[in-house]
């Protein structure tokens, strides 16, 4: 059973994500988005086994149906092609996105380059 803490604003919240909120905000103060979110990927795989498996799921079909699997180029219609280079999952984003305002980290061609570079397992196209 895990120990329960009572927020000042009356919310009940288990050490454990006292703890981790603490750790994360600490990381942040460090300046270094990278290590804030290098956490909050080992805790979203840590905490939602389901959704890891099905976001690699996900990345295993996407990569079957390239037409181009080095640049990650697809079919979408009868006269347009896509670029899909990774799978970025929506309780991932909503993680670093509580920690970072668009302002402060974009996610911009730069920001999705280095997070498919750092966690490749989420990578679709074969090159970046």
């Amino acid at each position: 059973m895990p120990n329960i803490v009572i927020a000042e604003n009356g919310k009940i919240r288990s050490l454990d994500d006292v703890e981790f909120a603490e750790d994360i905000v600490k990381k942040r103060n460090q300046k270094d988005p990278w290590t804030v979110i290098d956490t909050l990927v080992r805790t979203w795989a840590k905490r939602s086994p389901d959704e890891v498996e099905a976001v690699m799921v996900n990345v295993s079909q996407y990569r079957e149906t390239l037409t181009d699997k080095q640049f990650g180029q697809t079919t979408l219609g009868k006269d347009q092609e896509r670029r899909f280079t990774l799978a970025f999952p929506r309780t991932l984003m909503l993680m670093i996105r509580t920690m970072y305002k668009a302002e402060e980290l974009p996610f911009d061609k730069k920001f999705f380059a280095a997070f498919a570079k750092k966690y490749p397992a989420f990578r679709v196209a074969e090159k970046g």
